[in-house]
């Protein structure tokens, strides 16, 4: 990979894993299109976020969780935390600091009990479940 493009995604990845909410809300509905080209850019991306600080990547998604008014953000982002910390080769709860474990922890706590949304609340109780079992 040539250094311009190393440099565009390192760009890329810091604008959706920075303190503004808004970029990663965005790829992570865009990750949902129905356009197999867009999709399979925005998933080489979401990966690459997830190589690079995968304690970012799963707080931005708690994040999500706990403040999109939007309720498809919320419940994509339930369902790719979920897939994050199922236990397979790309597992990242293994890799996450400790800190980062006991904040997604009382974040998905309190989004369960928050959650309006039935839909939201089961998928939110599928992920505590699996986390639970990688303890």
């Amino acid at each position: 990979m040539d250094p311009e493009s190393t440099q565009l995604q390192q760009a890329l990845i810091a604008s959706f894993l920075g303190p503004d909410p808004e970029p990663f809300e965005t790829l992570i509905s865009h990750l949902m299109s129905s356009s197999n080209e867009r999709r399979s850019h925005l998933e080489l991306l979401f990966n690459l976020c997830k190589q690079s600080d995968p304690n970012s990547l799963s707080l931005k998604l708690a994040q999500i969780l706990q403040f999109s008014p939007r309720l498809e953000a919320r419940a994509t982002a339930a369902i790719l935390l979920r897939k994050q910390l199922t236990r397979d080769d790309s597992c990242l709860w293994p890799r996450l600091s400790a800190s980062t474990q006991s904040s997604l922890k009382s974040i998905l706590l309190r989004c369960i009990q928050r959650e309006d949304a039935k839909t939201i609340s089961k998928k939110l109780c599928d992920t505590v479940a699996i986390g639970y079992f990688l303890q």
